[in-house]
């Protein structure tokens, strides 16, 4: 689950500032650190455009990876980008929904 916080205004099938998506892929930016993280959403109407896909980058460093985050039921801080976007579309926290 993301909770969307920019835009304030943001509404999808899951409801305002709620966005809901499955890990598609994960890249590690190894070995710097960092990594990018892929999910798959239901259409959501972005900028004029659809998108299906957003790519998750952590907002601010941390000691461990967004999926190791993920995995210990932590919320983390996260830019959200379209495919092969350059400028950040939306920014909120991700976590993990169930086990």
């Amino acid at each position: 689950m993301v909770l969307v916080a920019e835009p304030w205004d943001f509404e999808s099938p899951e409801g305002r500032g709620r966005l809901r998506g499955q890990v598609s892929k994960i890249q590690d930016f190894a070995p710097d650190g960092g990594q990018e993280v892929m999910l798959a959403v239901a259409p959501i109407s972005l900028g004029g455009d659809t998108v299906t896909a957003l790519r998750a980058l952590g907002l601010h460093p941390t000691q461990e990876t967004l999926i190791q985050r993920l995995e210990r039921g932590l919320s983390t801080g996260v830019r959200l980008y379209g495919p092969g976007a350059r400028s950040c579309l939306l920014v909120g926290s991700i976590r993990r929904l169930g086990a």
